[in-house]
């Protein structure tokens, strides 16, 4: 399992940064899919990890983009990192 940052992080809200280290570290605990699902349906809990950031899965990834300030049901052009297992 590989994390690949791939976009800069916009620190439009205070709490991006917290939450956006809280992702990394409990991604990189994460050894299996399952894990990562699991993981990311634990930190979807947090209202505020909604609110900034949006995530999905492929066949073999995860991916996860920040919302947009201007209208958070949209989600920046880039994503903002993927995690390949």
């Amino acid at each position: 399992m590989e994390i690949k940052i791939e976009n800069i992080l916009i620190l439009w809200d205070e709490k991006v940064t917290d939450i956006f280290v809280s992702l990394i570290n409990t991604l990189s605990l994460s050894f299996s899919e399952k894990e990562i699902r699991n993981s990311m349906a634990k930190l979807s809990e947090n209202e505020n990890f909604g609110r900034l950031f949006a995530y999905g899965f492929g066949a073999h990834h995860l991916w996860v983009a920040q919302r947009m300030i201007t209208d958070p049901e949209k989600v920046m052009e880039n994503r903002l990192l993927i995690v390949e297992f």
